[in-house]
């Protein structure tokens, strides 16, 4: 790590001190008893964490040609990561707030890039147990897949390399609703919501000057689980979906989704590797999956995924041979003219997952071999159209008070002009140090 580094990494650690220490102090200030409350009046909590990189460079993969067309090449790819997630909740009565930040500051190739975004902001009043209103900007979470959610109508999109991050939420007036019976029917729950779209808020969802109406119907029956979910007509055509899950035995689960989605969009490119016009059909999408966990307390999960709003094969081979014609060139305004825009993760061709068939395999094993406190893990994820993929072992460390550890390795197989062959590196070795509070 060079000495700048150092003392950027050193500045935003400071930064998290100072901003603790007030913190605390605020709690002393303002102190309850807790023998007294069933739940904290005010509860704060996060974490700060530290995420090293290194990667060997794949300059004949299309994302590095992306990357590196207008500037130095190099072999090594470093980056740094110092990220802060602060999570606050304030309850009073009916009324509670909920506030949740993410920072983010990186070093690498691009030199220093910061990032600051509310992930959540919301009020909620309950009068009632079975009844909640919610107002302002909230992460919702709809689906039982654990890599990809096709009836996520109403949510940011999961990496599903790390699931498990937390994303940003979006603006909405949402409420709750919830009954539970005696017989077969067991719960019956509403939630229904509206998210509007201006140049104000949610803007990123779609072209602006809608207000969306989404609802989500739960039932719990005969020990089934299921939901039924719209989204109306406005930034996004009509979507449909329902999703379940269910025990077939103590430790072995299935779960699955489905989704229709009515005049979803497909970017196309010209023979001249231009944007074309965009072909507008309905298409469905759905995922199947199946969950173990043994005596052993080792956890199995696979899930089959389709995705009907993906590209087809051979279109997402003329993409990467298009990024490799404007490589050979050497001019910069031939990748300027291809459809990928500032952001490659949100490209219609360069995002995580462009295509239509994939396979996610994962496996966790709790304290192998007796080993306290770590976790091992490998995962899997397969394109099935051009049969190319990644493979994930992990392993995690909780040994010490509050502190968590874990190494992970990725490395991407493939042909040329498969999804995984194109990736920006041969391989990349990540730890990750998170602290929380």
């Amino acid at each position: 790590m060079s000495l700048a580094m150092s003392a950027r990494l050193g500045g935003l650690l400071l930064l998290w001190l100072v901003f603790a220490a007030c913190v605390a102090a605020q709690e002393e200030e303002f102190s309850f008893d807790a023998d007294a409350f069933e739940r904290k009046a005010f509860e704060f909590t996060g974490y700060v964490e530290l995420e090293p990189e290194y990667a060997r460079a794949n300059q004949g993969g299309a994302l590095y040609q992306l990357q590196f067309y207008d500037r130095e090449h190099d072999r090594i790819i470093d980056r740094l990561t110092g990220t802060v997630e602060l999570e606050g909740q304030l309850r009073q009565g009916i009324v509670s707030a909920k506030l949740q930040t993410h920072s983010e500051v990186v070093w690498d190739h691009l030199g220093e890039t910061q990032e600051h975004d509310l992930f959540q902001a919301y009020v909620s009043v309950q009068p009632d147990p079975g009844f909640v209103v919610d107002v302002g900007k909230k992460a919702m979470r709809w689906g039982k897949g654990y890599a990809w959610n096709p009836v996520a109508f109403v949510e940011r999109a999961k990496d599903a390399g790390d699931p498990d991050l937390a994303r940003e939420g979006y603006w909405i007036g949402a409420f709750d609703w919830i009954n539970r019976f005696d017989g077969p029917l067991q719960t019956l729950a509403l939630t229904t919501l509206v998210l509007p779209v201006n140049n104000e808020v949610n803007a990123d969802f779609g072209p602006t000057g809608y207000n969306h109406l989404a609802a989500k119907l739960y039932l719990l029956y005969r020990d089934i689980d299921l939901d039924f979910m719209f989204l109306s007509q406005g930034s996004r055509g009509t979507q449909l979906g329902m999703d379940f899950s269910r025990n077939l035995a103590p430790h072995f689960e299935i779960h699955g989704e489905f989704a229709y989605f009515k005049d979803a969009v497909h970017r196309t490119l010209t023979d001249d590797c231009r944007s074309g016009p965009s072909r507008i059909e309905d298409e469905i999408s759905y995922l199947l999956g199946l969950r173990y966990r043994t005596e052993e307390d080792i956890t199995l999960l696979l899930e089959y995924y389709y995705n009907g709003r993906g590209n087809s094969e051979s279109e997402q081979r003329k993409f990467y041979d298009c990024v490799h014609q404007a490589w050979d060139s050497g001019d910069p305004a031939l990748f300027e003219q291809l459809p990928v825009g500032r952001d490659l993760d949100k490209g219609p061709f360069s995002k995580p997952n462009p295509m239509r068939r994939y396979l996610s395999f994962r496996s966790w094993w709790e304290e192998p071999g007796d080993l306290l406190y770590l976790t091992a893990g490998l995962g899997a994820l397969v394109n099935l159209d051009d049969r190319s993929f990644s493979v994930t072992p992990e392993v995690t460390y909780e040994g010490f008070d509050d502190l968590e550890l874990r190494l992970r390795g990725t490395v991407p197989l493939g042909d040329p002009l498969s999804e995984w062959g194109e990736k920006p590196n041969r391989y990349k070795i990540e730890l990750f140090a998170r602290y929380y509070f």
